[in-house]
Protein backbone atom coordinates (compact mmCIF):
# COMPACT_ATOMS: atom_id res chain seq x y z
CA UNK A 1 0.00 0.00 0.00
CA UNK A 2 1.40 2.93 -1.46
CA UNK A 3 1.83 6.51 1.33
CA UNK A 4 -1.23 8.68 -0.23
CA UNK A 5 -3.47 5.45 -0.63
CA UNK A 6 -2.89 5.23 3.45
CA UNK A 7 -3.48 8.81 4.06
CA UNK A 8 -6.72 8.02 2.00
CA UNK A 9 -7.57 5.16 4.08
CA UNK A 10 -6.73 6.97 7.43
CA UNK A 11 -8.97 10.17 6.35
CA UNK A 12 -11.85 7.58 5.72
CA UNK A 13 -11.73 6.04 9.14
CA UNK A 14 -10.93 9.66 10.81
CA UNK A 15 -14.46 10.75 9.01
CA UNK A 16 -16.16 7.53 10.36
CA UNK A 17 -15.14 8.05 13.89
CA UNK A 18 -16.00 11.34 13.79
CA UNK A 19 -19.70 10.75 11.92
CA UNK A 20 -20.31 7.76 14.95
CA UNK A 21 -19.52 10.36 17.76
CA UNK A 22 -21.86 12.78 16.28
CA UNK A 23 -24.50 10.19 16.13
CA UNK A 24 -23.87 8.68 19.68
CA UNK A 25 -23.56 12.75 21.06
CA UNK A 26 -26.75 13.58 19.25
CA UNK A 27 -29.17 10.88 17.64
CA UNK A 28 -28.34 7.59 16.87
CA UNK A 29 -30.33 6.43 13.89
CA UNK A 30 -28.46 3.88 12.22
CA UNK A 31 -27.58 1.20 14.37
CA UNK A 32 -25.96 -1.23 12.19
CA UNK A 33 -23.57 0.80 10.44
CA UNK A 34 -22.17 2.45 13.79
CA UNK A 35 -21.40 -0.95 15.03
CA UNK A 36 -19.85 -1.63 11.82
CA UNK A 37 -17.81 1.13 12.06
CA UNK A 38 -16.72 -0.19 15.84
CA UNK A 39 -15.95 -3.98 14.01
CA UNK A 40 -13.95 -2.13 11.47
CA UNK A 41 -11.33 -0.70 14.63
CA UNK A 42 -11.57 -3.75 16.45
CA UNK A 43 -9.81 -5.71 12.55
CA UNK A 44 -6.94 -3.12 12.98
CA UNK A 45 -6.51 -3.33 16.82
CA UNK A 46 -8.53 -0.40 17.96
CA UNK A 47 -10.31 -1.04 21.27
CA UNK A 48 -12.15 1.96 21.55
CA UNK A 49 -14.15 0.99 24.47
CA UNK A 50 -15.53 4.61 25.21
CA UNK A 51 -17.44 4.74 21.73
CA UNK A 52 -18.64 0.92 22.50
CA UNK A 53 -20.20 2.31 26.09
CA UNK A 54 -21.90 5.38 24.58
CA UNK A 55 -22.93 3.52 21.84
CA UNK A 56 -25.21 1.29 23.78
CA UNK A 57 -26.16 4.52 25.72
CA UNK A 58 -27.03 5.62 23.02
CA UNK A 59 -29.25 3.40 21.41
CA UNK A 60 -31.12 3.26 24.96
CA UNK A 61 -31.61 6.98 24.82
CA UNK A 62 -32.88 6.61 20.86
CA UNK A 63 -34.98 3.80 21.24
CA UNK A 64 -32.76 1.93 19.21
CA UNK A 65 -32.49 -1.40 21.19
CA UNK A 66 -33.65 -4.28 18.76
CA UNK A 67 -32.21 -2.82 15.70
CA UNK A 68 -28.26 -2.63 17.67
CA UNK A 69 -29.26 -6.43 18.98
CA UNK A 70 -30.15 -7.56 15.89
CA UNK A 71 -27.07 -5.72 14.02
CA UNK A 72 -25.24 -8.20 16.96
CA UNK A 73 -27.01 -11.09 16.15
CA UNK A 74 -25.76 -10.67 12.04
CA UNK A 75 -22.11 -9.05 13.25
CA UNK A 76 -21.91 -12.65 15.46
CA UNK A 77 -22.46 -15.14 13.02
CA UNK A 78 -19.58 -17.72 12.39
CA UNK A 79 -18.14 -16.66 9.27
CA UNK A 80 -18.46 -13.31 9.97
CA UNK A 81 -16.42 -13.63 13.70
CA UNK A 82 -14.12 -16.55 11.34
CA UNK A 83 -12.83 -12.68 9.39
CA UNK A 84 -11.59 -11.22 12.58
CA UNK A 85 -8.52 -12.26 15.11
CA UNK A 86 -9.44 -14.31 17.79
CA UNK A 87 -9.18 -11.89 19.93
CA UNK A 88 -11.06 -9.42 17.79
CA UNK A 89 -13.68 -11.40 17.68
CA UNK A 90 -13.83 -12.24 21.50
CA UNK A 91 -14.07 -8.11 21.83
CA UNK A 92 -16.76 -8.83 19.96
CA UNK A 93 -18.40 -11.37 21.88
CA UNK A 94 -18.20 -9.51 25.04
CA UNK A 95 -19.49 -6.33 24.16
CA UNK A 96 -22.63 -8.34 22.61
CA UNK A 97 -23.11 -9.71 26.11
CA UNK A 98 -22.39 -6.64 27.58
CA UNK A 99 -24.98 -5.12 25.39
CA UNK A 100 -27.84 -7.95 25.82
CA UNK A 101 -27.42 -7.89 29.90
CA UNK A 102 -27.43 -4.33 30.48
CA UNK A 103 -29.19 -2.80 28.25
CA UNK A 104 -32.05 -4.83 26.92
CA UNK A 105 -31.61 -7.15 30.13
CA UNK A 106 -31.40 -10.34 27.98
CA UNK A 107 -29.40 -12.72 30.39
CA UNK A 108 -29.70 -15.78 28.48
CA UNK A 109 -28.76 -13.69 25.10
CA UNK A 110 -25.29 -12.65 26.99
CA UNK A 111 -25.23 -16.34 28.27
CA UNK A 112 -24.80 -17.39 24.35
CA UNK A 113 -22.32 -14.65 23.84
CA UNK A 114 -20.57 -15.46 26.54
CA UNK A 115 -20.25 -19.02 25.54
CA UNK A 116 -19.09 -18.03 22.01
CA UNK A 117 -16.32 -16.64 23.83
CA UNK A 118 -15.37 -19.43 25.54
CA UNK A 119 -15.19 -21.34 22.50
CA UNK A 120 -12.44 -18.85 20.72
CA UNK A 121 -10.65 -18.42 23.93
CA UNK A 122 -11.37 -20.95 26.43
CA UNK A 123 -8.73 -19.04 29.08
CA UNK A 124 -10.61 -15.64 28.99
CA UNK A 125 -10.87 -14.99 32.42
CA UNK A 126 -14.12 -12.24 32.14
CA UNK A 127 -16.69 -14.48 30.08
CA UNK A 128 -15.37 -17.76 32.48
CA UNK A 129 -16.16 -15.43 35.91
CA UNK A 130 -19.52 -14.01 34.18
CA UNK A 131 -20.54 -17.52 33.58
CA UNK A 132 -19.53 -18.88 36.97
CA UNK A 133 -21.67 -16.24 38.45
CA UNK A 134 -24.94 -16.54 36.71
CA UNK A 135 -24.96 -20.27 37.34
CA UNK A 136 -23.91 -20.09 41.09
CA UNK A 137 -27.05 -17.44 41.59
CA UNK A 138 -29.06 -19.62 39.91
CA UNK A 139 -28.12 -22.58 41.69
CA UNK A 140 -27.30 -24.67 38.94
CA UNK A 141 -24.70 -27.06 39.68
CA UNK A 142 -25.00 -28.99 36.78
CA UNK A 143 -24.59 -25.98 34.29
CA UNK A 144 -21.41 -25.06 36.17
CA UNK A 145 -19.88 -28.41 36.07
CA UNK A 146 -20.26 -28.12 32.46
CA UNK A 147 -18.91 -24.77 32.36
CA UNK A 148 -15.68 -25.90 33.95
CA UNK A 149 -15.48 -29.02 31.97
CA UNK A 150 -15.70 -26.70 28.61
CA UNK A 151 -12.24 -24.88 29.67
CA UNK A 152 -10.83 -27.87 31.53
CA UNK A 153 -7.84 -28.13 28.50
CA UNK A 154 -6.87 -24.34 29.24
CA UNK A 155 -8.31 -23.34 32.80
CA UNK A 156 -8.69 -19.83 33.92
CA UNK A 157 -7.32 -20.71 36.91
CA UNK A 158 -5.29 -23.46 39.18
CA UNK A 159 -6.40 -26.76 37.93
CA UNK A 160 -6.25 -28.13 41.50
CA UNK A 161 -8.82 -25.59 43.00
CA UNK A 162 -10.88 -25.89 39.78
CA UNK A 163 -10.98 -29.82 40.53
CA UNK A 164 -11.63 -29.54 44.42
CA UNK A 165 -14.70 -27.23 44.13
CA UNK A 166 -15.84 -29.27 40.77
CA UNK A 167 -15.63 -32.81 43.01
CA UNK A 168 -17.76 -31.15 45.62
CA UNK A 169 -20.40 -29.59 43.10
CA UNK A 170 -20.37 -33.46 41.27
CA UNK A 171 -21.29 -35.02 44.51
CA UNK A 172 -24.32 -32.98 45.01
CA UNK A 173 -26.00 -33.75 41.72
CA UNK A 174 -28.72 -35.04 41.71
CA UNK A 175 -29.71 -38.48 39.07
CA UNK A 176 -31.79 -35.95 37.23
CA UNK A 177 -28.92 -33.83 37.18
CA UNK A 178 -27.06 -35.47 34.31
CA UNK A 179 -23.59 -34.35 33.38
CA UNK A 180 -22.90 -34.63 29.42
CA UNK A 181 -20.69 -37.81 28.48
CA UNK A 182 -18.57 -34.72 26.97
CA UNK A 183 -18.16 -33.31 30.27
CA UNK A 184 -17.05 -36.44 31.99
CA UNK A 185 -14.72 -37.48 29.52
CA UNK A 186 -13.24 -33.84 29.49
CA UNK A 187 -13.04 -33.80 33.35
CA UNK A 188 -10.58 -36.71 33.62
CA UNK A 189 -7.84 -34.45 32.56
CA UNK A 190 -8.12 -33.19 36.89
CA UNK A 191 -7.61 -37.01 37.60
CA UNK A 192 -4.06 -36.28 37.86
CA UNK A 193 -4.23 -33.34 40.50
CA UNK A 194 -7.45 -34.72 42.28
CA UNK A 195 -7.79 -38.22 42.51
CA UNK A 196 -11.28 -37.91 44.39
CA UNK A 197 -12.34 -36.98 40.47
CA UNK A 198 -12.50 -40.28 39.30
CA UNK A 199 -14.57 -41.57 42.11
CA UNK A 200 -17.08 -39.32 42.22
CA UNK A 201 -17.24 -39.07 38.11
CA UNK A 202 -17.69 -43.17 38.82
CA UNK A 203 -20.54 -42.49 40.91
CA UNK A 204 -22.20 -39.80 38.66
CA UNK A 205 -22.21 -42.51 35.78
CA UNK A 206 -23.76 -45.01 38.06
CA UNK A 207 -26.28 -42.51 39.24
CA UNK A 208 -27.40 -41.42 35.84
CA UNK A 209 -27.69 -44.82 34.55
CA UNK A 210 -24.58 -45.13 32.61
CA UNK A 211 -22.25 -47.78 33.84
CA UNK A 212 -20.32 -48.42 30.48
CA UNK A 213 -18.92 -44.96 30.16
CA UNK A 214 -17.88 -45.33 34.29
CA UNK A 215 -16.05 -48.78 32.78
CA UNK A 216 -14.79 -46.07 30.04
CA UNK A 217 -13.03 -43.86 32.52
CA UNK A 218 -12.04 -46.26 34.76
CA UNK A 219 -9.94 -47.67 32.04
CA UNK A 220 -8.26 -44.59 30.95
CA UNK A 221 -7.44 -43.97 34.50
CA UNK A 222 -5.38 -46.62 34.68
CA UNK A 223 -4.18 -46.03 31.21
CA UNK A 224 -3.19 -42.66 31.25
CA UNK A 225 -3.42 -40.34 34.61
CA UNK A 226 -0.55 -42.26 36.34
CA UNK A 227 -1.98 -43.83 39.19
CA UNK A 228 0.35 -45.74 41.61
CA UNK A 229 0.11 -49.44 41.34
CA UNK A 230 -2.03 -49.95 44.41
CA UNK A 231 -4.92 -48.11 43.05
CA UNK A 232 -4.24 -49.97 39.42
CA UNK A 233 -5.09 -52.90 41.26
CA UNK A 234 -8.11 -50.95 42.79
CA UNK A 235 -9.56 -49.88 39.38
CA UNK A 236 -8.77 -53.12 37.82
CA UNK A 237 -10.83 -55.14 40.47
CA UNK A 238 -13.63 -52.40 40.28
CA UNK A 239 -13.67 -53.06 36.32
CA UNK A 240 -14.08 -56.62 36.68
CA UNK A 241 -17.21 -56.15 38.98
CA UNK A 242 -18.78 -53.65 36.93
CA UNK A 243 -17.99 -55.55 33.33
CA UNK A 244 -19.87 -58.42 35.05
CA UNK A 245 -22.62 -56.53 36.98
CA UNK A 246 -24.17 -53.09 35.92
CA UNK A 247 -22.18 -53.27 32.30
CA UNK A 248 -23.49 -56.14 31.19
CA UNK A 249 -19.99 -56.69 29.11
CA UNK A 250 -18.27 -59.61 30.80
CA UNK A 251 -16.02 -60.21 28.10
CA UNK A 252 -14.05 -56.91 28.46
CA UNK A 253 -13.11 -57.93 32.01
CA UNK A 254 -10.81 -60.87 30.58
CA UNK A 255 -7.63 -58.47 30.41
CA UNK A 256 -7.94 -57.29 33.90
CA UNK A 257 -8.44 -61.11 35.06
CA UNK A 258 -5.88 -62.16 33.39
CA UNK A 259 -3.12 -59.33 34.70
CA UNK A 260 -4.87 -59.52 38.07
CA UNK A 261 -3.90 -63.93 37.70
CA UNK A 262 -0.32 -63.18 37.00
CA UNK A 263 0.31 -61.05 39.67
CA UNK A 264 -1.62 -63.11 42.41
CA UNK A 265 -2.65 -66.67 41.37
CA UNK A 266 -3.84 -67.40 44.61
CA UNK A 267 -6.35 -64.37 44.23
CA UNK A 268 -9.62 -66.09 44.83
CA UNK A 269 -12.10 -63.28 43.99
CA UNK A 270 -10.44 -62.94 40.43
CA UNK A 271 -10.46 -67.04 39.69
CA UNK A 272 -14.04 -66.83 40.35
CA UNK A 273 -14.46 -63.83 38.00
CA UNK A 274 -12.53 -65.99 36.00
CA UNK A 275 -14.75 -68.81 36.47
CA UNK A 276 -17.97 -66.95 35.37
CA UNK A 277 -16.05 -66.97 32.10
CA UNK A 278 -16.39 -70.21 30.96
CA UNK A 279 -19.25 -70.04 29.80
CA UNK A 280 -18.83 -66.75 27.61
CA UNK A 281 -18.30 -68.41 23.72
CA UNK A 282 -16.00 -64.81 23.38
CA UNK A 283 -13.56 -65.22 25.57
CA UNK A 284 -13.87 -68.53 27.48
CA UNK A 285 -10.80 -70.02 25.88
CA UNK A 286 -8.40 -66.73 27.77
CA UNK A 287 -10.46 -67.54 31.00
CA UNK A 288 -9.46 -71.29 30.84
CA UNK A 289 -5.72 -70.82 30.07
CA UNK A 290 -5.55 -68.11 32.71
CA UNK A 291 -7.16 -70.55 35.25
CA UNK A 292 -5.19 -73.02 34.43
CA UNK A 293 -2.00 -70.92 35.09
CA UNK A 294 -2.63 -69.72 37.76
CA UNK A 295 -3.21 -73.44 39.37
CA UNK A 296 0.26 -74.18 37.75
CA UNK A 297 1.55 -70.90 39.45
CA UNK A 298 0.17 -71.37 42.68
CA UNK A 299 1.63 -75.10 42.88
CA UNK A 300 4.68 -74.21 42.52
CA UNK A 301 7.15 -73.96 45.67
CA UNK A 302 7.40 -70.42 47.58
CA UNK A 303 4.05 -69.97 45.33
CA UNK A 304 1.46 -67.56 48.28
Amino acid sequence: MGPQMADTEEKARTIRLERLRTMVEKHLDLAPAALETLLSELRIGEAQSDLWERLHAAAARDDQELELAEAYRKATVDRRLKQLPPAAAADLLMHAADFSQGVIGDGDGAEIYLRAVLQIIPNHAEAFARLERRFDAAGDKRQLVELYASVVATPPRRPDEMANRIVNEIAQLTAKSRLSDDACKRLMALVPVSLPMLGVLEAHCLKTGRPRLACELLEEAIEKHGLTETRIIDQRRRLIDLYLGEAAQPEKSITHIEILLLRDPNDARTRDAGRHLLSNREVATRAAEALQTARRKSQLPGAS
